[in-house]
């Protein structure tokens, strides 16, 4: 009877030190109007701009003299929703002054769903806040709530939530010459032949490795062919492309093996094609409806033809020269006489 004994002491003793992960409680303050807090969500409006969380003390009132945090081994966000690349650092202070050199800062990987960050081990009695802090390209994150909790309880977070969308900003598209864009129209311009207009990545936001796929939706057919292109760092690796047709609405382009450095993405078409875009996104294959061209309605005798100049304008009747027609879900170029 001694051996069950000690199993049991030894539960027992177990159940009592440890400590399970804890929900904190503070609110975050904007560091100007670019940061925008609308309930659960923060909008960074501009590139490289936050937002500060601020700890509360047991009276719900703000406390910068330094939250004990001791019991645990990181502060970590759970979000909704990311569809912004950003970076965390923490903040600590002695009681009166913060001491910049005890804080930690890291890059958040894109997507990740739990964004964690370790706390000092030998100042952690003393945090004073910590901050999110966009990067090149504005955008969203959706906040569930903060934790304080072990290194064993994040990395079980890690296992059980999943990223399966990583939206990407259309109010910036600013990466490529020979081509414009309009944040207005969401358009992108070809002013030279093959040029290319896309997303340039910082080099600490380059690791694509949770998604299998870049995304791309038309907001209407594309009236001339084009290419997707995928770039990665490394010596020996390879630009992923996609070649399309015109009268794509969405191209689905597989990432390689090196999506864990991943430098930018982009569209190239010929010289004076526009593409009007309405989404871009690295995506999970589960999360992906695999439409290629506009080819989905039904075939029907008397589906009339609906016709489109080459720069996407809806027509009313056909014109001379070379345009673009489509009926019974067949989307072709025509050159009329």
């Amino acid at each position: 009877m001694r051996k069950p004994f000690l199993l049991a002491s030894f539960a027992l003793f177990t159940a009592l030190s440890a400590f399970p992960m804890k929900e904190i409680a503070g609110e975050f303050q904007p560091w100007d109007a670019n940061c925008q807090i609308l309930g659960n969500n923060i909008a960074f409006m501009t590139e490289w701009n936050g937002v500060t969380f601020k700890f509360f003390d047991k009276d719900g009132c703000v406390f910068e003299g330094g939250t004990d945090f001791s019991e645990y081994d990181m502060l970590v966000l759970k979000l909704k929703d990311a569809s912004c690349m950003f970076k965390i650092k923490t903040e600590y202070t002695d009681g009166t002054t913060q001491q910049d050199s005890w804080g930690a800062e890291r890059a958040i990987t894109p997507g990740l769903l739990v964004a964690g960050i370790d706390l000092n081990p030998e100042h952690k009695k003393n945090v004073k806040d910590f901050f999110l802090q966009s990067a090149d390209y504005p955008g969203m994150i959706t906040i569930d709530k903060v934790i304080a909790c072990t290194k064993a309880e994040y990395e079980q977070m890690l296992k059980e939530e999943k990223a399966k969308r990583f939206d990407l900003t259309l109010k910036k598209v600013n990466e490529g010459g020979g081509a414009d864009y309009d944040p207005a129209t969401k358009t992108i311009s070809i002013k030279d032949d093959w040029a290319h207009k896309g997303w340039y990545f910082n080099d600490q936001f380059r690791d694509f490795s949770l998604f299998d796929m870049f995304v791309i939706q038309f907001a209407q057919p594309t009236a001339t062919e084009g290419e997707i292109g995928i770039e990665y760092d490394g010596e020996n690796a390879q630009t992923t492309t996609s070649k399309f047709e015109a009268g794509a609405s969405q191209i689905n382009v597989p990432l390689s093996k090196d999506k864990n450095k991943l430098r930018q993405v982009y569209i190239k078409g010929p010289s004076g094609a526009t593409f009007v875009l309405k989404g871009a996104r690295f995506a999970t294959n589960g999360e992906v409806t695999p439409i290629k061209r506009i080819d989905s309605e039904k075939p029907s005798a008397d589906t009339q033809t609906r016709y489109y100049s080459l720069d996407g304008r809806e027509l009313k009747q056909p014109t001379k020269g070379l345009h673009i027609e489509k009926k019974n879900g067949r989307t072709q170029k025509v050159f009329r006489r």
